[in-house]
């Protein structure tokens, strides 16, 4: 075996400069694959996570009977909680209490049905980023009450500005109407996206008052833990992840991955053929070396196993240097994220009616260190099969 791997090892550098070209290519192929699937799996993060923040959180925490079973979208108004029925008090740290309600609110120029929340301001400063959603005007003020934010678009559309006063109409959870009038204090701007005509915010005191609501009740308690994937099981209540609120942005992310994935196994395709088509040409130039070998004695086993001993060495020294360049390009592109724009033609990402502009902290995943070599190293011995049948042949009627 020490004479075929010196055999094998002599014959890569009869041509150095095929060889350098070959692991060159296939070393650059797989720095990219590994690369491009920590940039997929860090951008799906990241872009996720400057989503959720701004708004739906990581997971909401609610009556059980609170989201319809089948329809998340749709939701029971008068199943509330209140803080004694979690038992948990660690997870008030990264979590806020919302109270929403379906309302009509009414301008100078039409009525509008939208989805009213009522948030806890401090908290909402701290853990989200919707404040950053307003452009025109300001948040709401934390020590406020009966204060408004509206979409651009559903301002418009109702025809009120900053100052203007807006009547809000619902059903309060004892049955009653529930009326009140809001001051308009800001604007949101989420790119002209849908959620700027179906959203509104206030104090979540004004929203327990206009829904005569107990002042210790509430419908959701948003968490922003980005970092823990694991939900809390609480008894009593239900905990329900962001994909199930939103399963369409699910679906759009799950599909981004397994596009990257694929996009990853043609490109390996692609260079295993090309290195194919090389290996296929230096065995055929070499076909009187082998001739000779035949002649001499040596067996067909011998020479096809000394040439996989030359492909192999060959594709490890190549891993080795894509998987050590891969890790650098990464490491370097989580000291200076990429700006998601550059992919987009300088424009935003609009997801779920929200506008996103994330910068791409690359987070290097190990499991594709190994997964691409066993990758690379399947479809190169797949390529190399029609080639070791041709030699094989020839070196048959050699004899």
């Amino acid at each position: 075996m020490a004479f075929l791997i010196k055999f094998a090892y002599r014959n890569l550098w009869r041509a150095p400069k095929r060889t350098a070209i070959m692991l060159l290519s296939l070393a650059l192929g797989s720095a990219f694959i590994i690369w491009d699937l920590n940039f997929a799996n860090s951008g799906s993060k990241e872009v996720m996570k400057e989503f959720l923040a701004q708004y739906a959180g990581q997971y909401h925490i609610t009556n059980t009977d609170y989201y319809d079973k089948e329809n998340k979208k749709e939701f029971d108004n008068y199943k509330t909680m209140s803080d004694d029925l979690v038992q948990d008090k660690s997870l008030f740290e990264k979590s806020t209490r919302r109270v929403t309600a379906p309302v009509f609110v009414s301008g100078e120029k039409k009525t509008l049905g939208v989805l009213l929340t009522g948030l806890e301001v401090e908290r909402e400063n701290k853990l989200s980023t919707i404040y950053r959603a307003v452009t025109v005007g300001k948040f709401l003020n934390p020590t406020g009450e009966k204060e408004i934010i509206l979409g651009k678009k559903l301002a418009q559309r109702i025809n009120v500005k900053i100052g203007d006063e807006v009547a809000v109409i619902g059903q309060g959870l004892d049955g009653s109407v529930a009326n009140d009038l809001m001051i308009v204090t800001g604007l949101l701007d989420f790119g002209g996206g849908d959620l700027e005509e179906s959203l509104a915010f206030t104090q979540i005191k004004s929203a327990q008052q206009l829904l005569s609501m107990d002042p210790s009740r509430y419908h959701q308690r948003v968490s922003f833990d980005m970092e823990n994937d694991t939900l809390p099981t609480i008894p009593g209540l239900a905990v329900t992840n962001w994909d199930d609120i939103l399963p369409e942005i699910g679906v759009s992310v799950r599909f981004i991955d397994n596009f990257t994935w694929l996009v990853s196994f043609i490109i390996v395709i692609v260079i295993s053929l090309g290195l194919s088509n090389t290996l296929m040409i230096t065995f055929f130039e070499r076909e009187q070396e082998f001739q000779s070998l035949n002649i001499i004695g040596a067996k067909t086993s011998w020479v096809t196993i000394a040439l996989m001993i030359e492909v192999f060495m060959m594709a490890t020294a190549a891993v080795i240097v894509g998987a050590i360049l891969g890790h650098i390009a990464t490491t370097y592109c989580y000291y200076n994220p990429v700006n998601i724009q550059l992919f987009t033609g300088g424009k935003p990402i609009i997801m779920g009616g929200m506008i996103i502009q994330p910068l791409v902290r690359l987070y290097p995943v190990f499991q594709y260190y190994w997964q691409v070599p066993l990758m690379i190293y399947f479809f190169l011995s797949m390529t190399m099969i029609y080639p070791l049948i041709r030699v094989i042949r020839r070196s048959k009627n050699a004899i």
